[in-house]
């Protein structure tokens, strides 16, 4: 048997197991408890953070649809402009027609007006008629000639006719000289590439054909003026040129003497027989605008006459 020694010994052994065993559990405890504060914590991490997405989520679309309703708003509020500017066109071409079937009696008229600011068309009548272009034709020759000059496969000191095409370029717009367009369309180009070429911008009734007069309509005349004001047809420089050399020509007794003191007219006329035409660029106090008047058997002063009863009739800017 032990001894009263031993069995103290022993007990305090035991004790001391129990002591180590207890730290031990209470050791173990605490690696439990935190561990499991860092999982509750990691998932409460969590569930904020997929709050904080879902509230920026639904902030994202909120804000999302927030802008596609502000699309749609600016969507609508400018189709509705547009049909109240069409609206308002429709109503000033068929005013305006009353009063040009009196100043055009007798004669033969084509008319297109575009508002260069929303693209309408306040005044069409007959429109899509083919005319006669007279030197009309030369605003087609003259976007021939400065698309080359734009792709670089002329110059301004390229010989034509005897002189340069800068120089051509100038009599045919200025004075309306027939020989410089007559030598591009027979030694540079043809009537059937000037041809390709304006249909290719949307003047699809405008013809050159060997033998015959060219022809267009008003419609035409108005898309090439509308695509060289826009930008859209030539380089800033081309457009420029072009522009200019319309504002000096000297012809100034169909649009611009309608236009009168109201603006400035950058415009192409053409005679020939008893075809009288006038296209051009209207700077004006109303705004921007394309005139195009195409006629048979009238007269400069009927044509002035119809400019100012067109202009009278536009809104206000």
């Amino acid at each position: 048997m032990p001894t009263p020694r031993s069995y103290t010994e022993m007990q305090r052994m035991y004790r001391r197991r129990r002591v180590v065993v207890v730290m031990v559990i209470v050791a173990v405890a605490a690696c439990v408890t935190g561990l499991g504060v860092m999982i509750h914590s990691q998932l409460v991490g969590d569930e904020a953070q997929a709050a904080a997405d879902d509230v920026s989520s639904s902030a994202e679309v909120s804000s999302a649809s927030d802008e596609d309703d502000e699309a749609e708003a600016q969507a609508q509020a400018e189709a509705e402009a547009l049909a109240a500017a069409q609206a308002e066109a429709a109503a000033i071409s068929a005013e305006v027609e009353i009063q040009l079937d009196e100043v055009f009696a007798g004669a033969e008229y084509a008319v297109e007006v575009v508002d260069l600011e929303n693209g309408t068309t306040p005044v069409a009548i007959d429109e899509d008629e083919v005319f006669v272009s007279a030197s009309t034709y030369k605003l087609y020759v003259a976007y021939s000639m400065l698309s080359a000059v734009d792709s670089g496969t002329m110059t301004w000191e390229s010989e034509l006719n005897g002189t340069t095409l800068g120089e051509c370029f100038a009599q045919m717009i200025e004075i309306s000289d027939n020989a410089c367009p007559e030598a591009w369309l027979y030694d540079v180009s043809s009537r059937d590439e000037v041809t390709a070429q304006a249909h290719s911008i949307g003047a699809t009734s405008t013809a050159f054909v060997d033998g015959q007069a060219a022809t267009t309509t008003a419609s035409d005349l108005a898309t090439i003026l509308t695509g060289v004001y826009e930008g859209t047809l030539l380089s800033q420089s081309s457009k420029e040129t072009l522009i200019d050399e319309m504002m000096a020509q000297v012809y100034r007794y169909g649009i611009p003497a309608g236009i009168g003191d109201s603006g400035v007219v950058a415009d192409k006329v053409g005679f020939l027989d008893g075809y009288l035409n006038d296209a051009g660029i209207v700077y004006s106090d109303k705004g921007d605008y394309v005139f195009v008047i195409l006629t048979n058997n009238s007269s400069w002063e009927a044509i002035a006459q119809a400019t100012s009863i067109i202009y009278d009739a536009l809104p206000e800017a």
